[in-house]
């Protein structure tokens, strides 16, 4: 009986090379998508923000209406116009809010990134609604009426009522 070589050999699986490859090719596209979804993250979290302003621009409108004046974010909270979780001084999708002290005819809502590697932006808005930005690599709030107003649809320049005199 002659035994014959085999000249195939049964193969199962993936040999190293192809898995190296493989490896490559995804930490290749990592590479090129990891900061891509990074920077989406950065301007959703400003997005949400500056709706968020928005809204507050809105509540203290409405604020304004039921008890003359303009309130700070606690006082919105209680009149059940804001949620606590912006009038505690809590984070928010990477931002902290707070409010200057309001006065019958002006305030100013900060929202301040919680760091640089959040987003680029820090915002506020002030009782005509206008809301305003400063991109700096440190974090910090915009004073009231500093920064750059946005521009664009829902940008600003919303009308608060003003109180009686």
């Amino acid at each position: 009986m002659k035994h014959q070589p085999q000249s195939r050999r049964h193969q199962a699986g993936f040999s190293l090379i192809e898995l190296l490859i493989v490896v490559a090719i995804i930490g290749i596209l990592a590479a090129i998508a990891l900061p891509k979804l990074q920077e989406n993250l950065k301007l959703s979290r400003e997005t949400a923000a500056i709706k968020t302003l928005g809204t507050i621009h809105t509540n203290q409108a409405q604020y304004n209406a039921m008890k003359g004046k303009f309130g700070s974010l606690k006082e919105l909270n209680e009149s059940g116009l804001l949620d606590a979780n912006y009038a505690s001084g809590g984070t928010v999708s990477g931002y902290t809010y707070n409010s200057t002290e309001a006065t019958p005819d002006q305030y100013c809502v900060q929202a301040t990134r919680q760091s640089a590697t959040t987003a680029y932006k820090d915002f506020n808005v002030i009782e005509d609604g206008t809301i305003r930005y400063i991109e700096s690599k440190t974090p910090g709030p915009v004073a009231h009426g500093e920064g750059t107003p946005l521009s664009g649809a829902g940008a600003g320049a919303g009308e608060a009522p003003k109180p009686a005199q």
